[in-house]
């Protein structure tokens, strides 16, 4: 095993030397080797291994990120990044090949070759998927040293009226790469409280609407003036919240008031020196980090 894993090769019984796709860590030999099959046909290996990853630079950057059906994630910057709806691009091919799966005969050859043409469709859209997440929660690590996005209460969501689109854009794998990413790489990830009214909340007064129906996606506010698209706006209210949740001063109940939002330079500041008296945070990101 330590001979192959140096070549970067895996030897598996009856089936001898298998070349990987996937550069190795460098490490004598892996801990557990688990080699399974899923429903589609497809064998995968898995390792496990300890190895220390570095982190990542210093970027002086944050960022508030609110996740949607229409857009996989809308940045506070204001970009926008496209959700590819994998399982709704299937569903037509889907939805034939099950009815052609329900008519063959159990036990037959022909039901087995149908249910994996069923389990192969499924798999594409879960591996394209599973890219797309991995492409932005990397990025948003990469590029970002403060994340913040709402705590939404997925499996009750799931129980509505969208639940196929929520179970195709992956809410809670999104957080939950991010997740570990930012353990790895140094970076700090919170959450906003979910009772937080960040779609209908002002970000350049904090006037809040009484009532911001769903298809309403641009709004604008009564007290200023200014003219919002629904998802920019939350974005930029998680960013000013989840810097105040830093500073120490999220002590509000937020199913009743959203309160006022603080400039972000000063909430920086706060958070920084908050960190440095407590210790709890992210030391290199304390002793770096230098926001103008």
């Amino acid at each position: 095993m330590g001979a192959a894993w140096a070549q970067g090769r895996l030897s598996v019984p009856k089936l001898g030397l298998l070349k990987l796709a996937e550069a190795l860590p460098e490490i004598a030999r892996p801990d557990v080797v688990t080699l399974s099959r899923d429903a589609a046909g497809y064998y995968h290996v898995s390792f496990c291994a300890q190895v220390q990853t570095s982190w990542l630079p210093i970027t002086q950057r944050v960022v508030g990120v609110d996740v949607g059906l229409q857009h996989l994630a809308t940045l506070s910057t204001g970009e926008k990044i496209p959700n590819p709806k994998p399982y709704h691009a299937r569903l037509k091919y889907l939805r034939q090949q099950q009815r052609c799966l329900a008519r063959r005969r159990n036990g037959s050859q022909r039901r087995e070759k149908q249910r994996l043409r069923v389990a192969r469709a499924h798999a594409r859209a879960r591996h394209e998927r599973q890219c797309a997440l991995h492409a932005l929660t990397t990025r948003l690590v990469r590029e970002f040293d403060l994340i913040f996005i709402e705590d939404l209460n997925v499996k009750a969501m799931a129980r509505g009226l969208h639940a196929r689109a929520l179970h195709d854009v992956a809410f809670s794998e999104v957080r939950r790469q991010l997740t570990y990413k930012s353990a790895w790489y140094g970076k700090i990830l919170e959450t906003v409280d979910r009772w937080y009214p960040s779609s209908k909340t002002c970000s350049a007064c904090q006037y809040r609407l009484d009532v911001l129906r769903l298809d309403e996606r641009q709004w604008t506010c009564p007290r200023c003036g200014s003219c919002h698209d629904r998802d920019v706006n939350a974005a930029r209210n998680l960013l000013a919240e989840g810097l105040r949740q830093l500073a120490g001063r999220d002590d509000r109940d937020l199913r009743v008031d959203a309160g006022d939002a603080c400039p972000e330079e000063d909430l920086l500041v706060q958070v920084l020196a908050e960190e440095a008296r407590s210790g709890q945070r992210n030391r290199a990101f304390v002793e770096q980090a230098r926001f103008g």
